[in-house]
């Protein structure tokens, strides 16, 4: 598989499920100085998915904390709850700057519940939202899709 590439300061999107690891915890806190969702963001991509939940059931429903929610779901087991948020996160997003995001993020938990092929639609639809986009998205992006294109032919 291909190797990891670079999410943001401080963590890389894992080649082999397509979840974010934190490589250097200093420079990934300094990217997120500021941020009101920093703390369930280190919590969830530290394998602390149901603590991290707990912290964003505290904060509006944004479609960023309900993205990050269905996440935790997904890291959680409860893939189809993950899907579902994701849907609907999808339909509000179609045709706005945040589908490619959303679309992503619903194929790694569709990936997570056994449905690559369903992964593989959004994947595609990503790379070409991104074609002319950011380099590391375009890359994260035809990582997923690989990933996605690997486990639809080979079932587990």
């Amino acid at each position: 598989m291909t190797a990891h590439v670079v999410g943001g300061p401080g963590w890389v999107i894992r080649a082999d499920d397509l979840r974010p690891e934190i490589t250097d915890l200093r420079a990934f806190r300094l990217g997120l100085t500021g941020d009101p969702l920093a703390e369930p963001l280190e919590l969830l991509w530290s394998g602390g998915a149901a603590a991290a939940i707990d912290l964003l059931d505290g904060h509006e429903p944004s479609r960023r904390v309900r993205a990050l929610r269905a996440d935790c779901l997904r890291d959680l087991g409860e893939t189809d709850a993950a899907v579902a948020e994701y849907d609907a996160l999808v339909s509000e997003c179609v045709g706005t700057g945040h589908e490619a995001v959303m679309r992503q993020h619903r194929g790694k938990a569709l990936l997570a519940a056994g449905r690559a092929d369903r992964a593989v639609d959004d994947f595609r639809r990503v790379v070409e939202l991104r074609l002319d986009g950011d380099p590391d998205l375009l890359a994260s992006a035809r990582l997923a899709l690989a990933v996605a294109l690997s486990r639809e032919r080979t079932p587990d």
